[in-house]
This record gives C-alpha cells, sequence and structure tokens, in this order.
C-alpha cells in the first residue's frame, strides 16, 4: 500500500477511478463466468472468449493503475487508451435504442473525468519517471 499512501491525491483520485472500473470489468467477468456455468449460454465458445477477454482487461487495469502509483509514465498511455475504449464503448450504448442509457452516460463521464485528471499538470508531473528503477 506505500505507492498509495506516498502518491499525490489526484494520482490517488486517478487509482480510485481506475479500480471501480476494473471492479465493474471483474463483475462482468463474474456474471459471465456464473452463466457459464450454470449452462445458459447460446454458444460456449464465444461465452470463453469474453470471460478470458474480461479477466484480461481486469488484470489490465489494474497493472497500468499500479504503474501510475509507481509515476511510470507509460501508464498514462495505457490508462489513456483504456478511457477512449470505455467512451466509445459509452456512447456506443447512448446512441442504441433499447439499451440502457444509464450506463452509458456513466461510462462516458467516468472516462471524461479520467481523461481530465490524466492530463492535469500535477498528474502528468507526478507519473513521469521514464525508468524501471
Amino acid at each position: 500500500m506505500k505507492p498509495f499512501s506516498s502518491a499525490h491525491p489526484l494520482v490517488q483520485l486517478v487509482a480510485i477511478l481506475l479500480l471501480i472500473e476494473a471492479l465493474a470489468v471483474a463483475w462482468i467477468f463474474f456474471a459471465l463466468s456464473l452463466e457459464l456455468l450454470s449452462g445458459n449460454v447460446i454458444n460456449v465458445f464465444a461465452e470463453i472468449f469474453l470471460i478470458v477477454l474480461a479477466f484480461g482487461a481486469t488484470a489490465w487495469v489494474l497493472f497500468f493503475m499500479r504503474g501510475l502509483l509507481r509515476k511510470k509514465r507509460w501508464a498514462r498511455s495505457a490508462a489513456f487508451f483504456w478511457q477512449l475504449l470505455q467512451a466509445v464503448t459509452g456512447a456506443g450504448a447512448l446512441a442504441e435504442t433499447g439499451s440502457n442509457q444509464l450506463i452509458g452516460a456513466l461510462l462516458v463521464i467516468l472516462a471524461g473525468a479520467v481523461v481530465l485528471l490524466l492530463f492535469n499538470k500535477t498528474v502528468v508531473f507526478e507519473t513521469n519517471e521514464e525508468n524501471e528503477n
């Protein structure tokens, strides 16, 4: 926990928002896993692919969140790319009729907030370490 407690409060806020996103994707992983175990799937291979994808996305978000807390500049790029994916997914949910527009709006707002924080001068300064030492 030392990297979190020693991080700047804005970096901590970014990490908390990324943790919320990771927990949401982990929830999707568990929901898909339960659906597969119950046998309530149409295509088993597609379901397994989505489970692996959700697991990988959760691990990836946690990995670059840890990088941000350790002041690694590469983690900002990964976090920005993840936010682009979140915003596109949310915008797609907003544009579709019959989809959950609240979830789409939350994704877009959360992604926008994280992007604004990632480009904050303080966050850029606090996460600007190049090498691994």
